[in-house]
């Protein structure tokens, strides 16, 4: 035969004020009222506490609809905060979302070289013309795309993006001019004074080309006129990016460390396997205009003000769901 279990007078009076609010277990319960015919002490515990209940009480169905709320209350709070962090992401991705692939470096290009349908500037690279990547570049959480447009200008051009926290990247600004060759390669200057500038030089189609001299202008703190300074490279693939920070650049050309200097360049000169100047085999006569052009994005303040309202809407709403009735 089972052993009777029986409570202690401590765990009685513990169990009490739920058991007067009729809240304890049927087991529980009987097992209190055992004990209270019993105990006189106890009992009169009861009685005191029972003088002091409201004659109504709440009914086990409207106890279990409470319970009922408060948890479709986190549901929706849990629900809330995940959409809440879905739609910060969303907004994130609509301006970082080009992938480092070779698709994505395209649909780049193609998004932001071409100028509007109803554009009325009198160059650039029309919506339709067909575009293709020359080569591409990453410096730190920069990437940089150089593009060839097929149009009567042979336009060629850089376009810098920035990698945001989930992996994809936002165009950030764009360069390009003609291009008077059918092969050879493109100089440019990429970056802001301060973000610090980068020297590029972009071959494009250089299957013939062996070689290339750059000639750099140089303009010395305590010199009068600048100076010429030349570098000759090789070349070992047909399409490069190559990309050069300036004090190595300056150490390649041997400028005087305890002087400020400058550097643009002057003239590329394309060389055969011989060494021989062969840039005039290259030239391409039908490209006629010289121009250049460039264009920004909008700073991400907008898009940081977004995410922040989502943020905050987000969290009060949680909060709204989380409060204590």
């Amino acid at each position: 035969m089972a052993e009777k279990k029986e409570l202690e007078c401590c765990v009685v009076r513990d169990l009490l004020p739920t058991y007067v609010e009729g809240l304890t277990e049927p087991e529980t319960s009987r097992m209190v009222a055992e004990h209270l015919a019993g105990c006189p002490a106890c009992r009169d515990e009861e009685g005191a506490m029972r003088a002091h209940v409201p004659a109504e009480t709440a009914p086990r169905r409207a106890l279990g609809f409470l319970r009922r709320v408060r948890r479709t209350r986190l549901l929706a709070a849990a629900l809330t905060a995940v959409l809440t962090l879905w739609c910060v992401g969303w907004l994130y991705n609509q301006e970082f979302h080009y992938p480092n692939t070779e698709a994505g470096r395209l649909s780049a290009v193609e998004d932001y070289a071409t100028a509007p349908e109803d554009s009325n500037l009198p160059h650039g690279i029309r919506a339709g013309t067909p575009l293709r990547v020359v080569a591409y570049a990453e410096r730190g959480d920069r990437l940089y795309v150089a593009y060839a447009a097929d149009n009567a200008d042979n336009v060629h051009g850089i376009l810098e993006l920035i990698r945001g926290w989930n992996g994809r990247y936002q165009i950030l600004r764009s360069s390009e001019a003609p291009f008077p060759y059918t092969a050879g390669v493109m100089t440019a200057s990429v970056g802001t004074e301060e973000e610090g500038r980068l020297y590029a030089l972009v071959g494009d189609g250089c299957r013939e080309i062996y070689g290339i001299r750059v000639a750099y202008e140089v303009g010395l703190e305590y010199s009068e006129r600048p100076r010429i300074y030349e570098k000759t490279y090789a070349v070992t693939e047909p399409d490069f990016f190559w990309l050069t920070e300036p004090d190595v650049l300056g150490e390649e050309l041997g400028l005087p460390e305890e002087e400020n200097w400058w550097i643009q360049y002057a003239e590329v000169t394309l060389l055969d396997q011989n060494g021989a100047d062969v840039t005039e085999q290259y030239r391409d006569d039908t490209v006629k205009e010289n121009w250049r052009s460039g264009k920004s994005t909008a700073e991400r303040f907008m898009l940081y003000v977004l995410m922040g309202g989502a943020a905050l809407l987000g969290g009060v709403l949680v909060r709204y769901f989380l409060r204590r009735d």
